[in-house]
């Protein structure tokens, strides 16, 4: 049906389809035209016409004229009346065409019926929907499956108007009338709401949210509309539409499930409050369109319509098209009367019955295309500039909808993201007004799209800019390219960083995805400038990880159904972008190797000629503790090897980050001269060669958006690397012969990077090259819990420049982890006691829970259970101690695994505070392994363990217990029924030193176990004490926090 603001209609006249405008005039028995349409000529028929001064005269007739209408063609006759002011149909043609006149809003309006009475006569009259005759389903009941041990929801009824009861009573009488609704009392309420229509009655509402909350949720199995669409034919000329009335209140829903539906009622004269509560599935409920959607798919099973049509279902709307009108009316006649049949009930008044043009999921469908209604569109302009991230995303999800239509979509809605992740309350500039009123704009002048013929292949053409992937679907139409889609998509944060060649790779392989899924697994040529065959197989495996290339060739090369050509023709992802044309011709091999160097004279293979540098790094857990160094051998023969630098570094550094140190000093060392520089670290040379170049074009950001974790360390190696004249970093084998000059160099240099890793020196000062300037650093935002922000409420403190909260007396407070970090970073430089720790933090900040950080730490410290008694207390009986800190109390056990390479076991241990599980493949399954692991895996980073468990016995983990403590040099003493830790050897004389000074650390630290050791070690760091200030340990951690 289609409405006119006036009472006129617009028809297609006689043989050349000539717009004639008719006024309706329903006192007329027969139509007349005021001129004749081209080409044809009045007959010699007449007829007798009543005057407007009341007397009758003869008028000619036009015979056998051709009149088409949205969906009608018929052939009648027309008076020729030239004095007229306007062509006028008569009733002889209102009927045939469908065409009526009803008031509207104080106005008559022209309404065209697409039905006839006589479809009207062939359909069951039962489908129609009418007041009080709700459908229903003669099906199963349906179940829901609520949350187990979900309590009662117990929300109270909002309060309603009187308006708005008065308006609700009948809709609730006629529902309890028809048994959709029923009496009960039940241990659930939700409220329910009235809402206005425009027509002034009122709709009943209930707010559900809670109850979709707790529901298990069923997988949804509802098409898809963004690729539905697909599935009709382009040949297909004619279609119906048909809306369900109230089609989820057709299915019965079972007697248990019914009591999490009810809602509170207070009839608006009786005064009396009930509950009530759905017999039918109710709308408003998270699972209805799914529920519904799979009964009514499987009602359509059973029918089969006559002739070569199409049926489409999404939930309660269906569409039905086919290439010949009276076929598509058969199956539409056909299938209302099995809808009514089976009890379900059709709007009259959104029938959209075999019409050429018509209206589905917000789009307009006709033959061989697909365009954007008006009223959506319209909808979509009116909607003013957002005021909350709520309006933003109502915003992205409307405009979502339209993608397929929009060009570059994902560039033109970025900034609606970026608010997203900013601060409420978001700031709306002009430059975001302008950049909606332009998206605006693209969505008002978005093109008409092709339905997508899978009998034909497509034409997928790609474009990569700015790390995003566009992509223009077309096929083949008269002799040109119509479009199907526009595609866009924003690469991951990983592939945005490589080069263009590999960008093209990424693109091409996201975009075909979202291509099968309109084309329906249909053939596809892909148009892209760039080899994309030869990246994969030579130059991929330099950049992308193994498997991101299994991901790419699966999806680009292994498909029967896709082909790869290489363009070097104009691509339409790029004009149809507005992109100028760019030189598309280009080697993407020289270009990636161009594009991947720090510099364009870095070899990967030996120079025949100058100095030639050997680095290693070493980091290994000794006794417990780590250690880290590296080195750097010049060496021209296997017998002439000559140490340029050794050097310890931080005991929290790893391998990978020794051996960058290492290459960074190595090229610091070869500045200005030429060389070749040789490492077994498969990191170091990737950084150099290709890992490096990525970072750099990325921002040094991770995968994640987040700065990389030695970003100065790789920025500091990047720019060591221009300093030679001639420079190559060569890549060789590991712990190899040594009857090479590779093989004699990497050994030594192996051997003296582990051996400035256990040297007892200072480590090098190389804080700056680890940790961003704290100056260009974004701070740690703290997250407060409820009884911090209580307590923040409670003091009266304010906030502070970074998001943190200050004291009144100027103190800054801080949550449980900044708190623990910086505890744990004062405590390794002072190793001071747990009073000593809190006093010292409480001066310039405040923690709630400080005291038990501060003990926890100290109680972790393997150097402080070295040098100070502790007594232990005993476990209370019936329960277990509470643990303070991760990995203070645990739990082991083996399990037997498949034997592979000799491992057969594997040790299991489980942390009772955080629940963590560390595992470990082992050969065997005895207490030996356990102490090993502990000893190298767990008290290396999370500190000393004070309880095991193990389903073994008290004896399997008490030996466990004392081996540690033997191997770290501590001992379990017994006296006078308490326990004590013990230090070893040089024990005695450590503990006579009580004070404040850290000399007893020093031992622990230098591993000092006799007596002229113990005399140097006092005389070298005696002279430091006095000038340890107390402010020094605040002002050396690391912690972004500390002033």
């Amino acid at each position: 049906m289609s409405h006119q603001e006036e009472p006129v209609v617009n028809f297609e006249i006689g043989p050349h389809q000539e717009d004639f405008e008719f006024l309706v005039d329903t006192g007329a028995d027969r139509s007349s035209l005021r001129k004749l349409p081209a080409g044809m000529t009045v007959s010699m028929k007449t007829c007798e016409v009543m005057g407007a001064e009341g007397k009758p005269f003869k008028a000619p007739i036009i015979t056998n004229v051709k009149i088409k209408g949205n969906s009608r063609q018929v052939t009648a006759d027309f008076i020729y009346l030239p004095e007229l002011e306007t062509n006028l149909l008569g009733r002889d043609l209102q009927v045939q065409l469908g065409v009526g006149v009803i008031p509207e809003k104080g106005k008559m309006r022209v309404k065209i019926m697409t039905l006839t009475a006589r479809d009207l006569e062939e359909i069951d009259s039962r489908v129609w929907a009418e007041e009080g005759k709700t459908g229903f389903l003669d099906i199963p009941p349906i179940k829901i499956d609520m949350q187990i041990g979900t309590p009662p929801v117990r929300i109270k009824q909002y309060p309603i108007s009187p308006e708005g009861k008065r308006g609700l009573t009948p809709v609730i009488e006629q529902l309890l009338e028809e048994g959709i609704l029923e009496p009960c009392m039940s241990p659930h309420n939700t409220p329910i709401l009235a809402v206005r229509k425009a027509e002034g009655k009122y709709r009943l509402v209930q707010d559900l949210r809670e109850i979709n909350k707790r529901t298990v949720t069923k997988y949804p199995v509802v098409p898809n509309p963004y690729t539905l669409l697909s599935q009709i034919p382009p040949e297909h000329a004619w279609f119906t539409i048909i809306d369900l009335k109230d089609a989820f209140w057709a299915c019965p829903l079972a007697e248990e499930c019914r009591d999490w539906f009810a809602f509170e009622w207070e009839h608006p004269e009786k005064n009396r409050k009930q509950q009530l509560r759905w017999t039918r599935l109710p709308q408003g409920f998270t699972e209805s369109p799914n529920l519904f959607g799979q009964a009514l798919e499987k009602l359509l099973e059973q029918f089969h319509p006559n002739g070569p049509v199409k049926i489409l279902q999404y939930v309660d709307d269906l569409l039905v098209s086919g290439e010949d009108q009276l076929e598509v009316k058969t199956a539409s006649i056909k299938l209302l009367n099995f809808l009514g049949e089976k009890g379900l009930r059709v709007s009259k008044r959104k029938l959209q019955f075999v019409e050429q043009e018509v209206t589905y999921l917000g789009h307009l469908i006709g033959k061989g295309y697909k365009k954007l209604s008006p009223k959506r569109i319209a909808g979509i302009q009116a909607i003013p500039a957002p005021k909350t991230k709520r309006d933003i995303r109502k915003l992205l999800g409307l405009f979502g909808y339209c993608r397929l239509w929009l060009d570059k979509y994902t560039q033109s809605v970025k900034f609606l993201y970026e608010k997203l992740v900013s601060p409420e309350p978001i700031e709306w500039t002009e430059e975001d007004e302008d950049r909606l009123r332009n998206l605006k704009h693209k969505l008002s002048t978005a093109p008409v799209l092709s339905l997508p013929n899978l009998k034909q292949e497509f034409d997928l053409f790609v474009n990569t800019e700015e790390g995003v992937a566009y992509g223009v679907i077309t096929q083949e139409w008269g002799g040109c390219k119509k479009p199907v889609a526009f595609l866009s998509k924003l690469l991951d944060p990983v592939a945005r960083g490589w080069p263009t060649c590999l960008q093209a790779v990424a693109t091409t392989a996201v975009l075909v995805e979202e291509t099968q899924k309109l084309t329906l697994q249909g053939k596809v040529r892909v148009h892209t400038p760039h080899d994309l065959k030869t990246i994969l197989s030579q130059k991929a495996p330099e950049w992308i990880t193994d498997s991101r290339i299994l991901r790419y060739e699966i999806a680009l090369m292994n498909s029967e159904n896709l082909t790869l050509t290489t363009s070097k023709t104009l691509n339409p992802a790029q004009f149809l972008s507005g992109e100028p044309p760019q030189d598309l011709e280009h080697d993407c091999l020289e270009l990636l190797d161009f594009q991947t160097k720090v510099r364009e004279d870095l070899d990967a293979t030996p120079l025949p000629y100058g100095r030639k540098l050997f680095i290693d790094g070493s980091s290994r857990v000794i006794e417990g503790k780590r250690a880290s160094g590296y080195s750097v051998i010049e060496g021209s023969a296997k017998n002439n090897m000559k140490t340029l630098e050794t050097g310890k570094l931080p005991n929290s550094w790893s391998a990978q980050l020794c051996e960058l140190y290492a290459l960074k000093r190595g090229l610091d060392l070869l500045e200005g001269d030429q060389g070749t520089i040789y490492t077994d670290s498969k990191y170091a040379y990737g950084v150099a060669h290709t890992f490096g170049k990525i970072w750099e074009e990325r921002g040094y950001l991770n995968s994640k958006g987040k700065d990389l974790a030695h970003k100065e360390l790789i920025k500091a190696t990047l720019t060591s690397l221009l300093k030679p004249l001639e420079i190559a970093i060569v890549h060789v084998r590991g712990h190899q012969r040594r009857d090479t000059l590779e093989g004699e160099g990497n050994h030594t240099a192996d051997q003296e990077a582990k051996r400035a890793a256990q040297g007892s020196g200072e480590p090098t000062k190389v804080l700056a090259l680890t940790e961003a300037s704290r100056e260009k650093e974004e701070r740690e935002k703290p997250i407060y819990e409820e009884k911090e922000l209580k307590l923040i409420k409670e003091l009266g403190m304010q906030p502070g420049k970074h998001g943190e909260w200050v004291t009144p007396d100027g103190r800054t407070f801080l949550n449980k982890p900044l708190a623990r970090k910086m505890l744990s970073e004062i405590h390794e430089s002072t190793h001071w006691g747990t009073q000593g720790l809190c006093d010292h933090f409480l001066r310039e900040y405040l923690c709630l829970g400080v005291y038990e950080l501060a003990k926890s730490i100290t109680q972790g410290c393997i150097i402080c259970q070295k040098v100070n008694q502790r007594a232990l207390r005993k476990v209370p009986l019936g329960g277990r101690e509470i643990a303070l800190r991760p990995f203070q109390s645990i739990r082991i056990d083996f399990t037997e695994m498949p034997q592979v390479q000799g491992y057969k076991h594997l040790l299991v241990i489980i942390d009772h505070l955080t629940h963590w599980v560390e595992a470990f493949p082992t050969r065997k399954e005895t207490a030996d392994v356990v102490i090993k692991t502990l000893l190298e895996k767990i008290i290396p980073r999370y500190g000393l363990i004070n309880n095991i468990d193990s389903d073994r016995g008290p004896h399997f983990t008490a030996r466990i217990l004392h081996e540690t403590v033997k191997a770290l040099g501590l001992s379990i003493c017994r006296e006078e029924g308490k326990q004590y830790w013990v230090a070893k050897n040089a024990a005695t004389f450590k503990q006579r030193l009580t004070g404040e000074c850290p000399i007893r650390e020093w031992f622990c630290m230098e591993k000092v176990n006799d007596v002229k050791g113990v005399k140097d070690l006092i005389k070298e760091k005696a002279l430091n004490i006095k000038k340890m200030e107390t402010d020094e340990p605040l002002r050396n951690a690391s912690t972004q926090w500390v002033r």
